[in-house]
């Protein structure tokens, strides 16, 4: 896309292979399918508010020109469109979706905002309006940057007008008890999966986080119990030894919101990363400051003086973050065709014209730049900002990724967001505007975004250091927006006591509302699906098959420890960046290429060419910029290949030396934990089927939602690793 290169497939000349299902057919297969008439899955505790029959679904990127018949429904929990239309559902491929969320169900937070279509003009329906006649055709905007075109020309006015007010209405609900978290009930079903990932709300999590990281000087501290200190600390956190909790109580009142600083990681060096707010406004009382950093720099061996970074000065706020967004948004929602080969004329300016990679650029200098000085300089760090909820909770997590290689596997790096973001009080339901009221507006910045942002950018640069993969980085920011998990859903831990005692209250029964974690990815998806999380170029694998050689990978260079920081401002300017560009494509260099290092430290390169933008999350759903049979896809299916023969062969060998007998090569392929493996089916060549936005492809002319793949089973029934190879070794096409 990007250049002004055009793709060269002709996405008019694609042979549709679905068939078109004659109308009176439709009630016929819609009995084959379901059973019985068009109705959605629904969920324990999920109802249906209204439903409007005789509904077109059209393609978002092909002009009204292409749609299919089915059912519009509206529940507590999403909007789902149901068709019995064969090119949208495989009888045999039922079970190989989303568990949540069908292909082409939304949920209620993911909506964005809802137009009106009429002559070729939209208009935006306000939140909460009761339309009282016909509507024709409305687009739903969600907040993964799909287009959803719905069409009400056949369906009865009553039943259009009823299902319409019942998406304006819950789709923008006006406080949290009305989300869907507070009315699932999983009953029997309920299955926890989150035991290897620690969710910080008992002692035990933080002591055991002492154990690992093993800092001299610090403590839990149980002053905040009950809230009783702050409204926005969790219950237990770390402080240094020094401070008792009394004095705690006493310093607290003449800190923003109450927050004393905050232990977030410290190095083998004795350094340590804290996180502090300011003193309030209207205090006179410094000697409580001063106190706080005599306490944090007697935790150092050395008691050298602490480095405090000003994240207000350094980084964007969360308002420039808002309206950077809001450009890269337009930037990535195509209304169709036209408008997407005219920005592609000029696609790097308007690229550039969002400011998007420029605050991607200045969270990673500022992190580099904290991280060498903990690491380098022996340096304790405070991260300074207002209310410390921010961009502090984004420094902070980006500079352990960096030093700390426990942070880039998969439970390391859960772990990480829920002790940085959760329960340190990031203010997800204002910033993800979960609830829509007046004085809320304004506080929407999709600040966790950003942080994922910066993740990708590591993982481009450093893809063997890191044990997942960039489509879990974008399940996960997908799942944020799931009414379902509570793990995104509340600015503070304090908020979520409160509204769990507020629904048992509510309740009939007076029992606790059960809140379900994101980190339990089995409600989602499948084993199979979930392989799909699974980095096969990780350093911690291949060291499973190389035990005996040493690590010499990437050798990473720190950056200049005499650079000085200057503001956001003075460095987002291009000229100054393209200084910058040369001294910092230097920090990397690279040894021999054999087994990567992959648990040094990360210093990336955060200007320039070594910024991408993560076409997989914003473009995915945009056909004109896919490659079909080739991008990261492609390498990922080859690279999945080579381990799981490298897993097959080891245990051939494990099998020589130790005399037992060999295991079946189709379990010894599944044991290798990829998600494309030498026992793949037969008969089918990958690079007609994978695209470059694999696993979200769209399929034919329809969207398709599915997280995991939902084009790739019927590849897979087809496929074999085998069949493929032989053909590329014969040369055949």
């Amino acid at each position: 896309m990007s250049g002004g290169f055009k793709s060269y497939v002709n996405m008019n000349e694609v042979v549709k292979t679905g068939e078109e299902v004659p109308k009176k057919d439709v009630r016929k297969i819609a009995n084959e399918v379901f059973g019985g008439p068009l109705e959605p899955k629904l969920l324990s505790g999920e109802l249906v508010i209204a439903e409007a029959q005789n509904v077109l679904k059209f393609d978002s990127t092909d002009d009204f020109n292409h749609g299919i018949s089915g059912a519009l429904f509206c529940t507590n929990f999403k909007i789902s469109f149901v068709t019995a239309d064969r090119s949208s559902y495989d009888i045999g491929e039922m079970n190989h979706r989303n568990q949540l969320l069908s292909e082409h169900d939304i949920s209620l937070t993911c909506v964005e905002a809802v137009y009106q279509v009429w002559n070729g003009k939209k208009k935006r329906l306000p939140a909460s309006s009761n339309i009282q006649g016909r509507v024709g055709i409305v687009e739903i905007h969600c907040k993964d940057f799909r287009i959803l075109p719905f069409s009400f020309k056949f369906t009865p006015k009553e039943a259009e007008r009823n299902v319409v007010n019942a998406i304006m209405h819950h789709a923008f609900p006006t406080s949290l008890d009305l989300l869907f978290a507070f009315e699932y009930n999983p009953g029997k079903n309920l299955r926890i999966g989150i035991a290897d990932t620690p969710e910080f709300r008992a002692v035990k999590d933080w002591e055991r986080e002492l154990s690992r990281v093993n800092p001299s000087g610090w403590r839990v501290s149980f002053a905040n119990t009950n809230f009783k200190m702050s409204d926005t600390l969790p219950e237990q956190f770390i402080v240094p030894s020094s401070l008792s909790d009394h004095d705690l109580n006493n310093s607290s009142p003449h800190f923003v919101d109450g927050r004393v600083p905050l232990w977030s990681w410290s190095h083998q060096n004795g350094s340590s990363l804290v996180r502090m707010v300011e003193l309030r406004t209207d205090t006179t009382q410094t000697q409580y400051l001063e106190s706080m950093f005599r306490a944090i720099e007697s935790t150092h061996p050395e008691r050298t003086k602490a480095s405090v970074i000003d994240l207000g000065r350094l980084c964007p706020s969360p308002k420039y973050i808002q309206q950077s967004y809001f450009k890269l948004r337009d930037l990535c929602m195509p209304a169709g065709a036209d408008e997407f080969w005219a920005a592609d004329q000029k696609w790097y300016s308007l690229l550039d014209g969002t400011k998007w990679l420029q605050c991607v650029s200045a969270c990673l200098s500022v992190s580099s730049t904290v991280a060498e000085r903990i690491a380098g300089s022996r340096q304790t760090v405070v991260l300074r900002e207002y209310d410390g909820r921010d961009l502090s909770c984004v420094v902070a997590s980006l500079v352990q990724v960096i030093l700390d290689s426990h942070t880039r596997t998969l439970v390391g790096f859960q772990s990480l967001v829920q002790k940085e973001w959760v329960v340190s009080g990031h203010r997800f339901t204002d910033r993800l505007h979960h609830v829509h009221a007046k004085d809320k507006e304004n506080e929407e910045s999709p600040i966790f975004l950003l942080f994922l942002d910066c993740v990708w950018q590591l993982l481009q640069q450093f893809p063997s250091c890191f044990e997942f993969t960039e489509t879990y980085l974008t399940t996960l920011w997908d799942s944020a927006r799931v009414p379902l998990f509570a793990t995104f859903l509340f600015n503070s831990e304090r908020d979520r006591y409160v509204a769990c005692m507020d629904a048992k209250r509510d309740k009939n029964d007076n029992t606790s509302p059960i809140l379900m974690s994101v980190w339990d990815w089995s409600l989602q998806f499948s084993d199979q699906d979930r392989l799909l999380f699974n980095n096969p170029l990780y350093g911690g694998k291949l060291a499973e098959y190389f035990p005996e050689n040493p690590s010499n990978g990437p050798t990473v260079v720190p950056p200049n420890p005499g650079n000085t920081l200057g503001s956001f401002k003075s460095r987002n300017k291009w000229k100054s960046k393209k200084k910058k560009q040369g001294a910092a494509s230097a920090q990397v260099s690279f040894a021999s290429p054999s087994i990567p290092s992959f648990n040094g430290p990360l210093f990336p390169i955060n200007v320039g060419a070594g910024l991408k933008l993560w076409t997989q999350c914003y473009m995915r759903w945009i056909p004109w910029a896919h490659t079909i049979g080739g991008g990261p896809p492609s390498e990922y299916l080859h690279q999945c290949l080579l381990v799981d023969e490298l897993h097959i062969l080891n245990m051939k060998i494990h099998s020589l030396e130790t005399s037992s007998p060999v295991k079946d090569e189709l379990n010894t392929s599944q044991e290798s934990g990829m998600f494309f493996t030498f026992d793949s089916p037969r008969g089918f060549d990958a690079n007609d089927s994978l695209t470059s936005a694999f696993p979200y492809s769209p399929i034919g002319s329809m969207d398709r939602k599915s997280v995991v793949g939902t084009p790739l089973f019927s590849f897979l029934r087809r496929m074999s690793v085998s069949s493929y190879n032989g053909a590329a070794a014969n040369g055949e096409d």
